[in-house]
């Protein structure tokens, strides 16, 4: 083959790209209908021999169970109409501003991002700052003259391009608007220009991640039609748009809070635009949310990607107080998928928990506008229990993901060449009332394979009843949740799961122990429900100090398992 025809068939750049690119399609109805159903009928059991009655032939293309808790839904794509009234907003600003003003953001973003709490930090750099420190310990008389040592140390110039390391903490970022200078951490004001880069850019993603919240929270609670709503940190009104999308316009009343006098006349203009049956009744937008303020009480509160930017945990702490008096039934907080955004989760959580606790000595019930609402309080999700977060003091935190298809204006603010974003977030769903308990087993009798094989909707393959939807709803209080992607090898797969009793746990599914089991760990994915039990249960040890090992131990280790340890502080 000549050097011509070789140089003429290979692929080029611009195909190399069009291949990794998903073409791009708006959602012309609600996101909610357009999830792929599966019928029962085509979940039926399969094995060896389709026409075999032998029971232990069977294994289930997945459970009912399974279903219930699964929490994936695949790529989100943003309504069609809202990429229009987007598009709209953008359409005079300039390109050359929005990508100053993006990278603003970006900036401002990352240095919140690089905040890392204590133990959480598992980089290469933080793991050797962590042992040139112990190993100064060691060897300096006193704490009080390796600080003196540390304060007298050449500080670098203004400008100069060193990574300041904090030990337990990642490296500070570099700037991109300014190339060479270290992020400190930073808000940004929302004006006008800000305000359309922010539609452009991350109002798609945090449509995404709102959409798979709401989602979870629809189908866990079938029962839960929230009619009115408030929004903290509305911004453009993201949340409005995923909660109507999801409980098919049930929205009636809308209130939204946010500082920014431009993004509320963003919101303003998008909801004037919302064909007819996506706009609520009522619609009222505020700049501050008081304590006492009438007629903000509201079946569902929301608050999306907003706590991580306040200045402080006292305002933070202030704001979820103000928003759980507001909240008739169900509280859903979201924030970014970094470690503090994760910790300002998890101390909400607690607070609500704690306010619980001592609200429910004094009354069982409380008056929330003209109801009489209960003061005790319990976790839908993600956590399957009212304990403390087991992730504190590990080097992991709860977040998940989400998929969202980039549209072609976010591609182009960003300079993108896919159109697909992993969005991960933190977030949990608090209601008012107790746990539900976990139900009672009922024993049911069985009917013959053929009246079963008949009425695939009422029966299992084997015969045996299936589980009304209530008795779901109520066991899915009570079922672990997958943190992270499971691990899926020949004939086994390892899940790291929070368990009901408060712990990380890493569970084995074996082909050998359970085949139902085994089939639908392969088929789980991070942060859905998990009914089964393991082969093998292990807690979860992510603090792994060499110091802990016996001299032997240390001489069977190689260079690899040496730095895959991890060497945290206590």
């Amino acid at each position: 083959m000549s050097a011509f025809w070789r140089a003429a068939t290979r692929p080029t750049m611009r195909s190399k790209i069009a291949a990794h690119v998903h073409p791009i399609r708006w959602l012309s109805v609600s996101p909610c209908a357009q999830l792929k159903q599966v019928p029962d009928s085509a979940w039926l059991a399969s094995s060896d021999d389709p026409q075999s009655d032998a029971p232990a032939d069977v294994v289930l293309r997945g459970t009912d169970e399974v279903r219930f808790g699964r929490k994936y839904i695949g790529m989100v794509v943003p309504p069609q109409y809202i990429g229009d009234s987007i598009e709209k907003r953008i359409a005079d600003v300039s390109r050359h501003s929005m990508r100053h003003d993006y990278l603003r953001l970006a900036d401002a973003l990352r240095s919140t991002a690089q905040i890392t709490p204590h133990g959480k930090g598992k980089g290469q750099q933080a793991r050797r700052q962590r042992r040139e420190d112990r190993e100064r310990l060691e060897s300096t008389p006193s704490s009080r003259m390796l600080a003196e040592a540390v304060e007298s140390a050449p500080r670098p110039l203004p400008g100069e391009r060193v990574h300041e390391v904090v030990p337990g903490k990642r490296p500070a970022p570099e700037s991109l608007v300014r190339p060479g200078v270290r992020l400190k951490p930073h808000v940004v004001e929302y004006g006008p220009g800000e305000a359309a880069t922010y539609l452009a850019a991350y109002a798609p993603g945090a449509y995404g991640a709102i959409f798979n919240v709401f989602s979870e929270l629809h189908n866990r609670l079938p029962d839960f039609q929230p009619t009115s709503m408030l929004d903290f940190g509305t911004g453009p009104g993201t949340a409005l748009w995923a909660a109507q999308d999801v409980w098919m316009d049930s929205i009636e009343r809308f209130v939204g809070i946010d500082s920014s006098e431009a993004m509320i006349n963003c919101a303003e203009q998008i909801l004037d635009e919302l064909p007819k049956n996506k706009r609520p009744a009522s619609t009222e937008l505020l700049r501050y949310l008081a304590p006492e303020q009438p007629n903000t009480h509201a079946d569902l509160v929301v608050s999306a990607f907003a706590l991580s930017e306040l200045p402080s945990d006292a305002l933070r702490k202030t704001t979820v107080e103000t928003l759980w008096q507001n909240t008739k039934d169900t509280l859903v907080l979201i924030d970014r998928g970094t470690p503090n955004a994760s910790r300002i989760i998890s101390e909400a959580r607690d607070l609500l928990l704690g306010l619980s606790s001592q609200a429910s000595g004094d009354s069982p019930t409380v008056e929330i506008g003209e109801l009489r609402v209960p003061t005790a309080v319990h976790t839908v999700a993600p956590f399957p229990n009212e304990l403390g977060d087991p992730s504190n003091e590990t080097p992991v935190w709860m977040h998940f993901s989400q998929r969202v298809q980039r549209p072609t204006f976010t591609m182009r603010t960003k300079h993108s060449l896919s159109n697909i974003e992993d969005v991960h977030y933190s977030y949990v769903v608090m209601r008012r009332g107790p746990r539900p308990a976990y139900p009672q087993a009922v024993p049911s009798a069985k009917v013959d394979l053929d009246k079963a094989r008949a009425h695939p909707d009422l029966y299992l393959p084997l015969g045996s009843p299936r589980k009304p939807l209530e008795q779901l709803v109520s066991e899915a209080f009570h079922w672990p949740r997958i943190i992270a992607p499971p691990i899926k090898r020949k004939g086994h797969v390892v899940a790291d799961v929070c368990t009901p009793d408060g712990q990380i746990q890493r569970w084995t599914f074996t082909k050998t122990h359970d085949k139902q089991a085994y089939r639908d760990a392969r088929k789980a994915s991070w942060g859905d429900l998990f009914p089964h039990q393991p082969k093998a249960t292990a807690l979860r040890s992510y603090v792994k100090p060499l110091e802990a090992l016996s001299p032997e131990a240390k001489q069977k280790l190689n260079r690899k398992q040496r730095r895959s340890m991890m060497e945290f502080d206590e």
